[in-house]
């Protein structure tokens, strides 16, 4: 009887023994799991940083961002849907679960009952993550769990993506392992919804750039056309030099000399053009007025001749120096002095 009662108590250890082992086993494996999950997330994300500066539209990043997380990042399915006014529609999609959405319309009405209770509409309008980690048994889950689980869904988390700090998009990913998402993972899902909202307002700080360049680039076209085929003798001379920078045609015709031999040249090397002592009082006015108006002035041609003149200018940079834009008409002509 003794004997019998030892042999209990033994297997009874051994049992809590192999129980615990056990026990340890499952936890190694979780947390192997885990540690898995968050390389994989960590490699998704470092991706995702080199992604947000060279892509260069919003199909491309959401097509790269929901691909990111399906090869590196082993979610079944990642989504994103786009706010346009009342709507939320389907920018990419990616992932062996994608079946899930064949029978969710595209795009969802966000002013329907049904879908303003749904997570994705929620984040639209909160601006908040949020996570279902037993997706099968939660309570707020919409008409299409259905068709989730059975694609082998088991976790979602939607996270928010803003554009100029309002929420514009959402990042829904979905795993096939209850509770999935753990703290730690989340902080690199936010993380990685900060890198997408960066690119975001990244491509519209390109686009605006370019847009500026566009139209500075126009705006010289048109200042080009104007100033060289202007009737009037016009040039660009820099304020501190007094260093003649570009000359229209009719400047070129009024004194006879090729572009070339005007400009780099200062506005007192030539024997033609503004007498001294009308130039000096030019300078003057500029310096005291910022801007010359119809000032009276005497032009000396490259024949020797004098003729009375009417100047006007406006100061503008040009060629990354402060330069005014100077242009005459000629009144009567006079003798030579």
């Amino acid at each position: 009887m003794v004997g019998a009662l030892a042999a209990l108590v033994a297997a009874a250890g051994f049992t809590g023994l192999l129980w615990q082992l056990l026990r340890q086993r499952r936890a190694g494996l979780a947390a192997r799991a885990r540690a898995e999950r968050l390389s994989s997330f960590l490699l998704t994300l470092s991706r995702a940083n080199r992604a947000v500066l060279r892509i260069e539209d919003e199909a491309s990043l959401w097509r790269e961002a929901c691909q990111l997380c399906v090869q590196t990042g082993h979610a079944v399915l990642a989504c994103v849907y786009l706010r346009d006014g009342t709507l939320a529609r389907r920018g990419a999609t990616a992932g062996p679960a994608a079946q899930v959405l064949e029978n969710v319309p595209d795009p969802l009405d966000l002013a329907t009952p049904e879908v303003q209770a749904s997570y994705t509409a929620r984040v639209l309008r909160e601006g908040c993550r949020f996570v279902s980690n037993d997706y099968v048994l939660d309570p707020l889950a919409g008409r299409w769990r259905s068709e989730a689980v059975a694609q082998g869904v088991r976790a979602i988390a939607w996270i928010p993506l803003r554009r100029a700090g309002e929420v514009s998009a959402v990042l829904m990913l979905c795993a096939d392992q209850a509770g999935f998402f753990d703290d730690e993972l989340l902080k690199l899902l936010d993380e990685l919804g900060d890198d997408l909202s960066f690119a975001l307002d990244n491509i519209d700080a390109r686009r605006a750039q370019q847009a500026a360049q566009q139209e500075i680039a126009a705006g010289r076209d048109r200042f080009s056309a104007l100033f060289f085929g202007a009737p009037l003798p016009m040039a660009i001379v820099s304020i501190q030099e007094r260093r003649i920078l570009e000359v229209n045609e009719a400047l070129c015709r009024l004194y006879g000399l090729d572009r070339a031999a005007l400009l780099g040249s200062t506005t007192a090397s030539h024997a033609y053009g503004m007498l001294p002592e009308d130039r000096e009082r030019f300078y003057e006015v500029l310096a005291a007025e910022g801007r010359v108006s119809n000032l009276p002035a005497r032009i000396r041609h490259t024949g020797g001749d004098v003729r009375d003149a009417i100047l006007n200018a406006v100061r503008m940079p040009y060629l990354g120096q402060e330069c005014f834009l100077v242009t005459s008409l000629e009144l009567s002509p006079r003798r030579p002095v």
